[in-house]
């Protein structure tokens, strides 16, 4: 079957997904519609050959459960970094708190509290000011007027042109 864009996109944009036959990009490496691979298969890797005294000699251990040193493993590994080591500095005082507490164990302030005052409002409008800064009473309010005026721009635009 003949694609009818193919004039429009190009010879290079007829590409077709073999599992669903949607368009494709040129070079997608899945189908968006149906999210199939279309990436070349990888070649299988040979498994590696273990020299054995015994070419069909039974393992001694299972290797799931096996202790690291049958394993050819270290004995112990670390279980991740020393919590004790690490340490955040506060954003107002500049003391040097444990990574295991939240607040700065001299003046309180919470983690990155600091931050948010170096930055700017989150969200500003033209004569309104920062919206994080109201209440939400207010910001409720806004909304409510934003609705009504739209509502009504609407209204009169469709008693205009009716």
């Amino acid at each position: 079957m003949e694609d009818p864009y193919a004039d429009l996109l190009g010879p290079a944009a007829v590409m077709r997904c073999p599992a669903c036959a949607a368009a494709l990009r040129p070079g997608a490496p899945w189908c968006t519609l149906c999210y199939a691979d279309l990436r070349p298969a990888a070649a299988p890797v040979p498994e590696p050959v273990v020299a054995r005294a015994t070419a069909h000699a039974a393992l001694d251990f299972d290797p799931l459960t096996a202790p690291a040193q049958a394993l050819g493993l270290p004995a112990s590994r670390a279980a991740g970094p020393d919590l004790a080591a690490i340490s955040w500095p506060c954003m107002a005082c500049e003391t040097s708190n444990p990574y295991t507490v939240s607040v700065c164990t001299a003046c309180g302030s919470a983690f990155l509290a600091g931050l948010r005052e170096a930055e700017g409002p989150l969200l500003e409008l033209p004569g309104v000011g920062d919206l994080t800064k109201l209440s939400r009473g207010q910001r409720l309010g806004l909304a409510a007027g934003v609705v009504l005026a739209i509502s009504v721009f609407t209204a009169l635009v469709g008693l205009v042109f009716s």
